[in-house]
């Protein structure tokens, strides 16, 4: 009995860390295509501007999870936006930070926005990351987590295991041979 009782420990915990890349994946994703649709409105073009090539860019779902570990907050709204807001701007300005002190690349450049900090963070995209990790906590995640738990475990584990190693695969041909957008 004592063995069932830790291969369904060992199950829910891959589960568990399944649910959470999911998140992770879907952050990339949304992401993705948020930038992308932005660009198109705002300067007419798509282009992948993301260091990876797939539709996908890891600092959205860094986010995603910062914002998903605020999860018992969720009964403040008020709270949790600021804390949004306040993980947002972390992610960004350590990754836009990091970009340009260590790898020399500025991947995004908010200079001349309003109450910009070195052109890396800005207060547009702050309070817009606080308004979309409410949506996030208030709409998106309940309906996903429900959907997850309504697929099979072995269907799940499957999915997560195809596409951790396409985005693992990614990252390396990446690394090895993309030039990403810089300003």
């Amino acid at each position: 009995m004592e063995g069932c009782a830790i291969a369904y420990r060992r199950n829910e915990t891959a589960e568990k860390l399944c649910y959470v890349f999911l998140i992770f994946l879907l952050g990339c994703l949304v992401g993705w295509v948020y930038e992308e649709v932005f660009y198109w409105i705002t300067e007419g073009l798509l282009r992948n501007r993301g260091v990876l090539y797939g539709p996908w860019l890891p600092i959205y779902g860094v986010g995603a999870l910062g914002i998903y570990a605020l999860k018992p907050v969720k009964k403040h709204p008020v709270l949790l936006f600021l804390l949004c807001v306040a993980v947002a701007g972390v992610v960004e300005y350590l990754v836009g930070y990091v970009g340009i002190h260590a790898f020399g690349l500025r991947l995004w450049d908010y200079r001349g926005l309003f109450l910009n900090l070195g052109g890396i963070i800005c207060f547009r995209s702050v309070v817009s990351f606080g308004i979309l990790g409410l949506v996030f906590h208030y709409l998106l995640e309940p309906v996903g987590e429900m959907l997850y738990h309504r697929m099979q475990e072995r269907t799940v584990l499957s999915a997560c295991g195809i596409v951790l190693t396409l985005f693992a695969a990614d990252c390396v041909l990446s690394f090895l041979f993309r030039t990403p957008i810089t300003y």
